[in-house]
């Protein structure tokens, strides 16, 4: 990291990095492994690395900070039939 952005790591903070597993890139018909693969492969170079559905585990965390996984998406960006999202006006 220092070589790529030096002055960005202070060894008198802590750091802690959190990712997740919850999504596993995928070629099968399922969207969201799909949306994954296309957001991890150019990412980390593996299509079929787990994250977090858009952010590959691997590129989640920083060495040397203290690293949590939790359970879950990084965000639900695709409604399904009938849902409505945030901010938009539902239909009357």
């Amino acid at each position: 990291m220092a070589t790529n952005y030096p002055g960005a790591y202070h060894p008198e903070m802590r750091y802690l990095t959190v990712g997740s597993r919850a999504a596993r890139g995928a070629l099968a018909p399922e969207l969201n492994g799909l949306l994954a693969a296309a957001s991890y492969l150019p990412l980390c170079g593996d299509a079929f690395a787990v994250g977090d559905g858009i952010t590959p585990i691997s590129c989640a965390h920083l060495d040397g900070a203290e690293q949590r996984e939790v359970a879950a998406f990084h965000i639900g960006f695709v409604p399904g039939l009938g849902t409505r999202m945030l901010g938009t006006r539902s239909r009357v």
